[in-house]
């Protein structure tokens, strides 16, 4: 069923069946694509801005959290770019504004359903992953930020998406292929074949000159720019979430851990207690932030300082779906109640 599909990422894993499941079946191979696949052009959509939510966002104290209302349905990932949100929703099919200075919703674009990733690649333009194409025939929408137009580029469907150097992007296809992507010309670069299982749980990530890609159950790969693995790094629990500061941190329910991207060992280890599942993970030097569920499942969002590997803050939030750490504010994606969550640092 539709729900079952939609179940490709971490994120809409956890809502619409509200338990975990497992990618059944072996999908035979997508055909290869050339190392220099040509754009899939849509036809072109400018939007006007929005009109404002509905609901006003609410006014906080200082310590208190901002709560910005959102018009897409099940909000799963966020992209910051200084004071403003760019924040996908998943089932609704939109890339949402956000003015995060003025806390409130600006405009949003039709990108799709089944959006589950974005990244920005270069000044004014977004990329979102997408494991179905219905609606505008894309796997890889490609949005003009400035006049709201869409267009795309040839793959199969997605399981993670990731920024890399020069306006590249890294796209991780379900189906276990690694492509290597050059966004302003809208051609593939390069492509590997990766192990990740039957998982609905996949991500790729990007830094420190290198790829990272994993999946729950099998190791982290590393791969150089030439698409060849460079590296088989074996975690306990969990896939990569980010890379910062030469670390790659990631995290199952049992661990968050760290590879120290210069000897790819992981070198850093800090246990979880009372964690079903992790959905989304940021740093900032000592200080992390993780969006979990509780056994139940219940969700919350915890702030661990590294140093000490305590928990020193936990929010309710009935399912936090992304996390992103700002200056002044941790903003968090609520998927069940299509809000963007500011908690004060």
């Amino acid at each position: 069923m539709s729900e079952v599909r939609s179940f490709l990422s971490a994120l809409l894993a956890a809502v619409l069946a509200g338990v975990m499941v497992a990618c059944g079946g072996g999908a035979s191979p997508p055909p290869s694509l050339p190392t220099a696949a040509p754009a899939t052009r849509l036809p072109s959509t400018s939007l006007e801005p929005a009109s404002q939510p509905s609901v006003a966002p609410a006014t906080a104290a200082a310590d208190e959290p901002v709560r910005i209302p959102l018009s897409g349905a099940a909000p799963d990932a966020i992209a910051l770019d200084g004071t403003t949100a760019w924040v996908l929703a998943g089932e609704g099919g939109t890339l949402i504004e956000v003015d995060l200075a003025g806390t409130g919703e600006v405009r949003s674009i039709e990108v799709g359903f089944g959006s589950t990733h974005v990244v920005l690649p270069g000044p004014g333009v977004a990329a979102v992953a997408r494991f179905d194409s219905s609606g505008n025939g894309t796997f890889l929408p490609v949005v003009d930020l400035g006049s709201g137009t869409v267009d795309g580029i040839a793959t199969e469907a997605l399981g993670g998406l990731a920024a890399g150097a020069d306006g590249q992007v890294w796209a991780l296809e379900k189906a276990g292929r690694l492509l290597r992507i050059d966004v302003a010309g809208r051609r593939v670069l390069g492509q590997a074949r990766v192990h990740i299982g039957q998982n609905v749980h996949t991500e790729v990530q990007w830094g420190e000159g290198a790829a990272w890609v994993g999946s729950d159950g099998t190791p982290v790969l590393r791969i150089g720019d030439d698409l060849e693995t460079e590296a088989t790094i074996r975690v306990d629990t969990g896939l990569p979430f980010l890379v910062r500061a030469g670390l790659v941190w990631g995290a199952g329910p049992e661990q968050l851990w760290a590879i120290d991207a210069g000897s790819n060992l992981v070198t850093r280890r800090v246990a979880l207690t009372n964690v079903f599942e992790v959905l989304a993970l940021d740093v900032d030097g000592d200080d992390a932030w993780l969006a979990i569920r509780h056994p139940g499942p219940v969700g919350a969002v915890l702030r661990l300082d590294l140093a000490t590997g305590d928990v020193v803050e936990e929010h309710p939030v009935s399912l936090p779906a992304a996390v992103k750490i700002a200056s002044d504010r941790v903003w968090v994606a609520s998927y069940l109640t299509n809000e963007l969550i500011g908690f004060a640092r």
